[in-house]
C-alpha cells in the first residue's frame, strides 16, 4: 500500500502529517493512476515515514506540499494541479529502488526523490532506464560529482559544509595548526564527511587528528569523546543528527574535553532545545557551530522565509510562536525542492515527461528563491545548484539558530 499526499487535502505539520496521509488515501482510494496522470502532474518520493529519521521525511514532505498548495491555489501549472505521491521506504535501500521503478512504470511520476545517501548511490546506475530526474533528501557530493544526466543536488553538499567549517577554523578563527577531528557513522552518509575532512586538511597541509565512528543508533558519546581528548582535538566535524550532537556536547563536557563542534547539514535537524535541555545546556550551546545550505525558518530578514512563514500560517493556521513546530528539520529543504521542480515543470511545456522535466532543470540559471538559498543554476555538466553555505550559532535565549554572517561560497 502507498500513501498519496495531495496538496489540496491540506499541508502537513509534524502532528498532522500521518492523519492527512491516511485521510487522503481513504478519500482517494479509487483514484486511478491513469486519471491522475490526466488531471494532475505528479512528483514522487520514496520517503521515511516510520524509520529512525522519519521526522526528516515528514517535515520534508510538509514543506514540499505547502509550496504545492500555493501553486495549485494560483491555478497550478498549465491549468493542472501538482501533487506529491509518497511511499514509505523507512530508510530501506531496496525498497527505495523498488519504489523508483514503480514511480516510473505505474505512477506516471515526472521526478523522484529518495531519503538515504546509500539509496542515492545505488540508484544512479538505474536512472538511465527509469528516466526520471532524481534528487535526495541527503545531499552527498558524489551524487553530483562527477555529473550524472539524471541525478541532481539542488543544495550545497555535505562536502561543502565540511570545507566551510575547516576554512572557518583556518581563516576566520585564525588557527594555523589546528587539531581537527571528525565523528561520523560508518555508512555512505558518514563516509562523505570523512572524505571531505581528509581532502580539506590536505589543502592546508595538515593531518586529521582523529577519525571516530559513532553509529546512528548510539546515544552515548563518552568513548568517542575520550578518543578525541587523547588526540588533543580542539575542533570536531560531526556528520550526524541533532540528537547525536547533543550527546557529543554533553559527553565532551563530562570528560573535560574543550572542543568546538561543527555540525553539518543534518545536525540542525532539530531545534536547539535538544542541546539546551542538557545539563549546562546554555554553556554547551556556545561550543556549537552549525553549517547548512538553506536559511532557517526564523530568519525573518529573508524575503523567501517571510513568504514561507505566511504560507504556513495561512494553510496550517499556525501562529508565529508555533511556526518552529512545523518548519523545523527538512521543511525548508522540501519547500525549495518543490520550487525547483515546479519551475522545471513549467519549462517542460504542456506535455511533460521525465526527460523534459530533467531538461527543464538543466535550463535553470540563477533561479531566485528570494534568499532561502543562493541562486540555483544547473547545466549539462553541472548537477549541483550551488556551493554556498551559512554558519549558525545558537541563540540560547530565543532557542533558535542564528546566522553568523551571509552565504559563504566554497571553492
Amino acid at each position: 500500500m502507498f500513501e498519496r499526499i495531495f496538496p489540496s487535502a491540506g499541508g502537513q505539520s509534524r502532528k498532522l502529517i500521518g492523519t492527512l496521509a491516511a485521510s487522503a488515501a481513504i478519500a482517494l482510494g479509487a483514484f486511478s493512476g491513469t486519471a491522475a496522470a490526466q488531471e494532475t502532474y505528479r512528483f514522487a518520493v520514496a520517503n521515511d515515514l516510520s524509520g529512525p529519521s522519519s521526522y526528516h521525511g515528514k517535515t520534508y514532505a510538509a514543506g514540499f506540499n505547502i509550496y504545492l498548495r500555493e501553486v495549485n491555489d494560483a491555478g497550478g501549472v498549465t491549468g493542472r494541479k501538482v501533487e506529491l505521491l509518497q511511499e514509505n521506504a523507512a530508510r530501506d535501500v531496496q525498497k527505495e529502488l523498488g519504489f523508483l521503478r514503480k514511480f516510473a512504470q505505474q505512477d506516471n511520476a515526472l521526478a523522484a526523490m529518495i531519503v538515504t545517501t546509500d539509496g542515492l548511490f545505488a540508484a544512479k546506475p538505474l536512472m538511465e532506464s527509469i528516466k526520471l530526474p532524481l534528487m535526495g533528501v541527503g545531499v552527498p557530493e558524489l551524487a553530483s560529482n562527477p555529473p550524472h544526466p539524471w541525478v541532481f543536488n539542488i543544495f550545497a553538499s555535505y562536502q561543502d559544509t565540511v570545507f566551510a567549517a575547516i576554512d572557518y577554523v583556518f581563516n576566520t578563527i585564525g588557527d594555523k595548526d589546528p587539531k581537527i577531528g571528525v565523528v561520523y557513522p560508518d555508512v555512505q552518509f558518514g563516509l562523505e564527511a570523512l572524505r571531505a575532512t581528509e581532502l580539506r586538511m590536505q589543502k592546508y597541509g595538515k593531518p586529521v587528528a582523529a577519525k571516530v565512528v559513532m553509529n546512528l543508533r548510539e546515544t552515548d558519546a563518552t568513548t568517542q569523546m575520550l578518543t578525541l581528548k587523547q588526540a588533543g582535538v580542539k575542533y570536531v566535524i560531526v556528520q550526524l543528527a541533532g540528537a547525536h550532537v547533543a550527546a557529543i556536547l554533553r559527553d565532551a563536557a563530562k570528560v573535560g574535553l574543550d572542543v568546538t563542534v561543527f555540525g553539518t547539514t543534518q545536525t540542525m535537524d532539530r531545534e536547539p532545545d535538544l542541546i539546551l535541555s542538557q545539563p549546562g545546556g546554555q554553556n554547551l550551546a556556545k561550543n556549537f557551530i552549525g553549517v547548512g545550505p538553506w536559511a532557517k525558518w526564523n530568519e525573518t530578514s529573508v524575503p523567501g522565509i517571510v513568504a514561507m512563514r505566511a504560507a504556513v500560517k495561512k494553510y496550517e493556521k499556525t501562529e508565529d510562536a508555533k511556526l518552529g513546530d512545523v518548519m523545523y528539520s527538512n521543511f525548508v529543504q522540501g519547500y525549495v525542492n518543490a520550487m525547483v521542480l515546479v519551475e522545471a515543470l513549467r519549462k517542460a511545456g504542456p506535455n511533460p515527461t521525465g526527460e523534459k522535466v530533467r531538461d527543464g532543470m538543466s535550463q535553470l540559471r540563477n533561479f531566485d528563491t528570494k534568499g532561502i538559498t543562493p541562486p540555483i543554476s544547473f547545466g549539462p555538466d553541472r548537477r549541483k545548484g550551488f556551493s554556498a553555505v551559512k554558519l549558525y550559532r545558537i541563540n540560547a535565549e530565543r532557542k533558535v539558530y542564528e546566522p553568523i554572517g551571509d552565504w559563504v561560497t566554497v571553492n
